[in-house]
């Protein structure tokens, strides 16, 4: 295709619409929300307990005196982290940086999202007021920004990466 950047738009509509088409099966339903749910659960509950909090945790239920948090979709990173896939896979770079980028961005969406489970636990148990304008408006702009961030700065590092590998074969 002659023009690079429709190509990317293409593919990066193609890309995010797969992956979108593919987190409402009912085979991601079962073997990817729900343990990836419980596991996002499990992690911040014994995170929270290591930073002192007296927690349980019950499937996706955090549960503590004054503050509890039901993970549920959308509390999982995984649409930011579509979004952010899908700019990686559709940028003319090489297989290996496309998957680095993919790999490293990912896990950096969902490092982000046990913070923000932490801390909606905290606005929730402190300042119970506020807990829907930070889950609702702050962290999924926050989010989205996030995604966009990451592939802004993966894109410039691929670009850098390709370019000393022309020249070095120059």
């Amino acid at each position: 295709m002659k023009h690079p950047i429709l190509r990317f738009v293409i593919f990066f509509g193609v890309y995010m619409g797969a992956l979108y088409a593919f987190t409402m099966t009912a085979f991601f339903e079962r073997h990817g929300w729900v343990p990836y749910l419980d596991l996002n659960a499990d992690v911040s509950g014994a995170l929270l307990g290591f930073f002192g909090q007296d927690v349980t945790v019950a499937g996706r239920a955090i549960n503590a005196p004054g503050a509890s948090l039901l993970i549920e979709r959308g509390c999982d990173a995984i649409h930011p982290s579509a979004l952010f896939m899908s700019a990686v896979l559709a940028a003319p770079t090489s297989i290996r940086s496309r998957l680095l980028g993919a790999i490293v961005g990912i896990s950096l969406l969902m490092v982000t999202n046990l913070i923000r489970i932490i801390s909606l636990f905290y606005v929730r148990k402190h300042w119970p007021e506020i807990f829907e304008m930070m889950h609702v408006e702050v962290w999924q702009a926050l989010f989205i920004f996030l995604a966009i961030l990451l592939w802004v700065i993966w894109a410039r590092w691929a670009v850098r990466s390709r370019a000393v590998q022309v020249d070095a074969t120059t």
